[in-house]
């Protein structure tokens, strides 16, 4: 489809540069158009890859549960994943979109991160499974990376 969405955001971008900023006087104005040229810089970045990356990181969180659920089914903290990998192939009985299917995912590795014991003796097994989605964490911050620190380099909201 032309013109490309990138193409669209970077010329929305180009006309608050050449247009709007230089007459914009009052401060808050100023700040949020700061904001909205940031979060449209990060849209360009991330428009070409999103896809891609989702389709990624679904298939690392999917292997790190699906792992985490074989290993350490009768842990209590990760109770919620393996029952989310034991109620299908993919760990979306109900046709989850793959957006729909990280946001579960997330949720799921978060609240397992937080019921995990962080005082005292946690054991082997919760060492093991936090090293995992801490593991996991990491590579998601990796492939984001190039998509969010060369949007947010720009001057503070």
């Amino acid at each position: 489809m032309l013109p490309s969405a990138r193409a669209l955001i970077e010329a929305i971008i180009t006309s608050l540069d050449d247009v709007v900023i230089p007459v914009v006087t009052d401060r808050r104005a100023a700040s949020s158009l700061r904001s909205a040229r940031t979060l449209l810089d990060h849209l360009a970045l991330r428009v070409d890859s999103e896809a891609e990356m989702l389709r990624a990181d679904n298939d690392d969180a999917l292997a790190v549960c699906s792992a985490i659920a074989t290993r350490f089914a009768a842990h209590q903290a990760v109770s919620a994943i393996a029952a989310f990998v034991e109620a299908g192939p993919d760990g979306s009985p109900q046709g989850l979109t793959p957006q729909a299917r990280n946001e579960t995912m997330q949720t799921l590795i978060d609240a397992a991160l937080r019921g995990l014991p962080v005082s005292g003796a946690p054991g082997a097994e919760a060492a093991e499974i936090r090293a995992m989605l801490r593991g996991y964490l990491d590579r998601r911050l990796a492939r984001e990376r190039d998509m969010i620190f060369p949007a947010f380099l720009g001057l503070p909201f």
